[in-house]
């Protein structure tokens, strides 16, 4: 039986298998394994810093990295699997996620565009912005795409989690390269998430350039990197609400505008947490087929009898939810019926809002029964 205060040591043997380099940087190196147990591939990232001068600061950093990491849970934010520490040797290994991918600015919008990409950027670090976590190290070999088109947010090793009334993290550190740095980091040294606005919208400016005049979110990019943080966007939250708004705004009506927001208010409000990832359904004719399958045999009742049949039509990845019975089917045929009435671009745009909305829901991983007790 165990009491509180035992320590349980977990001492199982695990083999990886080294695959490939994956590149150095200034505190250590990463290598791409295969897990022989799950057949998973991993990137372990290394700290053995070049400069043995600041081996105990590096360390540190390298430490608490591994504490940030393990305070997120994201689609969009790579995903840390486990760590391993040697204090006594100052050396250390970091498991995580596997992005096989390009950086953002060698990537080129095949299957999503780029109002998707800018879209699930802002998600990540408006997730960032609400658990109090700096970036501060905002640059295009730190937002990975991967093969299916989807954002990662990498590289935490000079992040930052704030702390109490503190909101500034101070001694920035950045490796990405901008003509002019915001008033407040410029003139006080004051590095906090408005920041990290200016800085994400700079890599956007930078590359999008002068060949995406079509960019229908360049405003918000304008907004963000004004040199003035009286000027700017005051949060990621405040840049998200935009970015829906102006979609909705540009393409709807307000009486439809009011209804997908009653509608989306009450998917979210039932859904409590995804289970090991998201995955939305993306494609409209496979949400409104499910929505109509659900109102069809849902049509003699006046509530909805299982709020897992609505949220199915939505995200395709396991998750927890409220049971209780109080959503009306009505409000479910309104939302079909006006969904079904949109250009296919509109109905877009809406699963676009909706999809944003449900990827702040936490993530639960489940960690298996394979334990030592």
């Amino acid at each position: 039986m165990l009491k509180p205060g035992d320590v349980i040591t977990f001492d199982k043997e695990k083999n990886f298998t080294h695959v490939r380099s994956l590149g150095r940087g200034g505190t250590g190196d990463a290598h791409l394994f295969k897990d022989e147990t799950t057949d998973m591939v991993f990137a372990i990232k290394r700290y053995s810093p070049i400069d043995s001068n600041y081996i105990e600061e590096y360390y540190e950093r390298f430490v608490d990295e591994i504490k940030i990491l393990f305070l997120i849970s994201h689609p969009n934010i790579v995903r840390v699997y486990n760590y391993y520490l040697y204090p006594e040797h100052k050396r250390g290994y970091l498991q995580m996620e596997y992005i096989d991918g390009k950086p953002i600015d060698e990537f080129v919008p095949f299957i999503s565009d780029w109002e998707e990409i800018f879209t699930k950027t802002i998600s990540a670090f408006e997730y960032l912005e609400s658990k109090k976590i700096l970036h501060r190290d905002i640059r295009p070999a730190n937002i990975l795409i991967d093969k299916e088109e989807n954002v990662k947010v990498i590289d935490f090793g000079f992040g930052k989690k704030l702390i109490g009334e503190n909101q500034d993290g101070r001694s920035v550190l950045l490796n990405w390269p901008v003509t002019q740095l915001p008033n407040e980091t410029e003139d006080e040294g004051i590095y906090n998430h408005q920041s990290e606005i200016y800085f994400v919208g700079k890599l956007f400016s930078s590359i999008l350039g002068e060949g995406h005049d079509s960019f229908k979110f360049q405003p918000i990019i304008n907004r963000m990197i004004e040199l003035d943080p009286n000027a700017r966007y005051s949060s990621f939250r405040d840049i998200s609400v935009a970015v829906s708004e102006g979609a909705l705004a540009e393409n709807f009506i307000e009486e439809e505008k009011n209804l997908y927001r009653n509608f989306a208010s009450i998917l979210s409000g039932y859904l409590t947490k995804h289970k090991n990832s998201y995955e939305p359904v993306k494609d409209p004719n496979t949400v409104l087929s499910r929505l109509s399958s659900l109102i069809r045999y849902s049509s003699l009742e006046e509530y909805i009898q299982d709020n897992a049949k609505l949220i199915n039509c939505f995200i395709d990845n396991d998750y927890s939810y409220k049971t209780r019975n109080d959503i009306f089917v009505s409000e479910v045929a309104d939302f079909y019926r006006f969904l079904v009435g949109l250009t296919l671009y509109q109905q877009k745009i809406v699963l676009d809002n909706i999809e944003m909305r449900l990827s702040q829901k936490e993530i639960e991983y489940d960690l298996g029964d394979d334990l030592p007790f």
